[in-house]
Order: structure tokens, then sequence, then C-alpha cells
């Protein structure tokens, strides 16, 4: 997953993304954060849906994106 292009607002060109993570928006929609391998700063890439990962980064991640409870007590 280095191979990650995103848009780096401080050059204004794409650059490669330093250590990228699923990250789930507030509206449900998945990107991909990461560092920008040029300046440093946090990189967003909107993907859509549930990227791809290899298994054991996967679990370490599932009981985040899958514990989330809501004010109904239910897992949203």
């Amino acid at each position: 997953m280095s191979d990650i292009k995103a848009y780096d607002i401080k050059i204004h060109q794409k650059v490669t993304m330093k250590n990228p993570k699923p990250y789930l928006m507030k509206n449900g929609s998945w990107a991909l954060k990461g560092t920008s391998s040029a300046t440093g700063i946090t990189l967003f890439k909107i993907v859509g849906k549930k990227p791809s990962m290899s298994f054991s980064k996967l679990d370490s991640l599932r009981n985040v994106f899958t514990s989330r409870k809501c004010e109904c007590d239910r897992f949203c």
C-alpha cells in the first residue's frame, strides 16, 4: 500500500502517501489517511468503500470500526 498517491496542497502536486491507514468518516464513507512523503502533512484520499488490507492489519483495526455504540445501545 505504499504506492498510494494523494494531492499535497502545500506543494500543489501528487505525492506518495506514507503509512496509509483506513479511516471511517462521519458520513460513513471510507478514506485513507497518511502523511506526505515530501512535506510531512496529513493527507486524505477518499476511496468510498472499505479499502482492502492485509489480514494482520485488519484484525488490529476490526475493533475500532465495529465496536461503536450509539446512544440507542446498538452497534452502528
